[in-house]
């Protein structure tokens, strides 16, 4: 009963927890928490770039990089089952269930440092290359005469008729969400095929699918410079952010996917709410022979005293 409310509770908090953050991640990308201003200058050449539609639009990224993850990892898993099967489970429902697992874990990461992306972007404040083309501030010659002005989006004549989100967005430019996102899901992957299908098959194929994401990655972050959409340093923080998330994702969430029923006895995801003392157990193995030897040690020290009494006793000495 105490550890089925106990996962109850913690399901409730985690849903709490992840309905925040994406509550957060849609006030700042529908521009209604917007930046305050962004400071620019008129003869910076770097923010008078014509404005392009994107190569890579938010929907294939989201594509490529959180759901086409999961058929992969399906497929991987049902090929390479588990050593140790669960009585009553398919290769495919252990498959399923683990791709499941380590897609959530996935889109979870992806989702706090897209919030943390989006946050920075907007406390920032950067113009983007097109941000002239795009807002087409109203500032007089006067103004211009200025090394710096402080531009808000109030000020923008908006030529392309754009919709406030996207109007915003022009001020949003570092760091690039495009190089998180892709750079993140990318060393997700690499880590998994790694771990699953390095040797397994061929020498060839695992090299050969993380060449595929390897590229995958190039070409979007390359991408977000071709469109104008974002300046260099903007594609270099923006995978640095990535790399730190995968970090996270892979040491906190996915444990670098090692299996627990290829190190020990097979337990399921919620083994640390219903069986801890199983889970502390695969931890606690020199302890516990460390402590078969002390008690081991403390017998033979105690027969040794038993016997040197019995010698005492026999000889008449107290």
């Amino acid at each position: 009963m105490r550890c089925a409310t106990s996962r109850v509770l913690r399901t409730a908090l985690d849903i709490f927890l992840y309905l925040t953050v994406a509550a957060g991640l849609t006030v700042t990308l529908l521009g209604i928490i917007s930046p305050s201003h962004t400071v620019v200058s008129c003869d910076d050449p770097s923010i008078r770039m014509a404005y392009h539609y994107d190569t890579i639009s938010v929907g294939m990224l989201l594509c490529i990089s959180l759901f086409v993850p999961f058929f992969v990892i399906l497929a991987i898993e049902w090929i390479m089952p588990s050593s140790q099967l669960v009585l009553g489970s398919s290769p495919f429902r252990l498959g399923l269930r683990r791709s499941w697992g380590y897609t959530t874990d996935l889109f979870v990461g992806g989702l706090f440092m897209f919030f943390i992306n989006d946050v920075v972007k907007t406390v920032v404040g950067e113009a983007r290359p097109h941000f002239w083309d795009t807002c087409r501030p109203n500032i007089t010659s006067v103004q211009c005469q200025q090394q710096y002005i402080s531009v808000t989006w109030h000020d923008c004549t908006n030529p392309y008729g754009l919709s406030h989100p996207k109007l915003v967005d022009s001020m949003k430019s570092f760091p690039s969400g495009h190089a998180s996102i892709s750079v993140f899901s990318s060393i997700f992957m690499i880590v998994y095929i790694k771990q699953r299908l390095w040797n397994a098959f061929s020498m060839l194929v695992a090299p050969w699918l993380q060449l595929i994401w390897a590229i995958w990655t190039v070409v979007c972050c390359q991408s977000r410079v071709w469109d104008n959409r974002h300046h260099w340093w903007d594609v270099l923080c923006g995978g640095l952010l990535g790399v730190f998330g995968a970090f996270v994702t892979l040491h906190y969430f996915s444990n670098w996917f090692i299996r627990e029923d290829d190190i020990d006895k097979p337990i399921s995801r919620d083994a640390p709410f219903c069986r801890q003392e199983d889970h502390a157990s695969r931890f606690t193995r020199t302890s516990i022979k460390r402590l078969i030897s002390n008690t081991s040690e403390t017998d033979n020290h105690s027969d040794l005293r038993h016997d040197d009494r019995e010698l005492r006793d026999i000889n008449g000495t107290p």
